[in-house]
């Protein structure tokens, strides 16, 4: 299992020029990259844009404005407390595209291009999405993934964060590993903005 960091105490200073891209973590490991969309009309909810950094390779729409990110955040949050235990004994002896496959036949009825026959029951289908749902990674996390292909990441080992990604139905599976001591300080940093963000555009207060 992943060995988690001790957890440290925000230290975010809130930027407060809208518009102002933040980065949290380095881009050559993992980084949670954002910014709030400039003149937005306060109170308001956390509009922006975000993309994420896995070694070296960047995973959503920068130029998509007006995103959501809350669905981001509170994923983001579900990620650092699961992080650790991401592995399943279905997956031993398994290669990454294996991987790929299994959750993908199991969480989206698909092989690739082509799509499974699928014999299970309901009670089966809702059976695996609560076993394996947690592999998931970007997908339904907001519109400013939705070009970034089909993601999942695992923890082969500790410390060590492997995401998986089929950028289109018809390519191969492409997998980048990360340190997750790195995946855990960048969400714990950009939570604190988002929270500190939040807070501010909610109350309608400009510094």
């Amino acid at each position: 299992l992943c060995s988690k960091p001790t957890a440290k105490p925000c230290k975010i200073a809130v930027d407060i020029t809208l518009g102002h891209p933040m980065l949290f973590g380095s881009t050559d490991s993992f980084a949670i990259e954002a910014m709030i969309e400039p003149k937005l009309l306060q109170p308001s909810a956390v509009w922006g844009r975000m993309r994420v950094w896995f070694e070296g390779r960047p995973f959503g729409d920068y130029s998509e404005e007006h995103c959501a990110l809350y669905p981001a955040y509170a994923s983001f949050k579900e990620l650092d407390e699961k992080l650790d235990t991401l592995w399943h004994p279905s997956f031993d002896g398994l290669t990454d595209a294996e991987i790929y496959d299994l959750l993908d036949g199991l969480l989206f009825g698909w092989n690739g291009t082509v799509e499974l026959d699928d014999n299970r029951s309901l009670a089966q289908c809702q059976a695996d999405a609560k076993i394996f749902g947690r592999f998931s990674f970007l997908t339904n996390w907001g519109e400013q993934f939705d070009q970034s292909g089909k993601s999942f990441i695992i923890c082969p080992s500790n410390g060590v964060a492997k995401l998986l990604n089929r950028s289109a139905p018809e390519g191969a599976v492409e997998a980048l590993v990360v340190s997750s001591t790195d995946i855990h300080y960048s969400i714990g940093e950009f939570g604190c903005w988002y929270e500190q963000e939040n807070t501010r555009l909610s109350s309608g207060h400009v510094a």
